[in-house]
């Protein structure tokens, strides 16, 4: 049972490995822009941070998931996920147009898969939770109370 989780959970830590691994393989320009001008994507000149950060946002996504799947409708569950690969497909397109037709053509193919990577793996989770059956919130006794209560006082009326 469990054991899907955590097939899950390594697949996204290889797919943000090599995605971090191949973003800090960035192009000498990548470098020097990122050492003084894009400060800010420093951290992806270090694999283990690219690492952790790609890490970070699929377990968060991963998270998000699996709180919607188990606390609403089948039927809401699926616009969330249909809502997260529209939300990965826009970011995937919006990656390919920034790697080919900005200045961030001239950082190298191994960054370009590493960013490509990123995607890969969100639609990894996003496929993954249409097919995973989590098992609902259980329903308490006085959760099952009220709602009679409040359906006898409707009635009422």
């Amino acid at each position: 049972m469990k054991n899907k989780w955590i097939i899950l959970i390594l697949i996204q830590a290889v797919l943000s490995l090599v995605a971090g691994i191949l973003l800090s393989k960035m192009s000498l320009v990548g470098k020097i822009g990122t050492s003084t001008v894009y400060t800010e994507y420093g951290f992806l000149k270090h694999w283990y941070k690219g690492f952790a950060a790609v890490f970070v946002v699929q377990l968060l996504l991963i998270a998000i998931l699996w709180i919607v799947k188990r606390t609403t409708s089948f039927k809401n569950f699926s616009l969330v996920n249909l809502v997260f690969v529209i939300i990965g497909l826009i970011g995937l397109l919006y990656t390919f147009y920034d790697f080919t037709s900005t200045s961030h053509k001239y950082m190298n193919s191994q960054f370009h898969t590493g960013g490509y990577l990123f995607w890969a793996g969100w639609f990894v989770s996003c496929i993954f939770f249409f097919f995973a059956r989590v098992k609902p919130k259980p329903v308490t006794l006085n959760t099952t109370i009220n709602e009679v209560n409040n359906t006898d006082s409707s009635n009422n009326l």
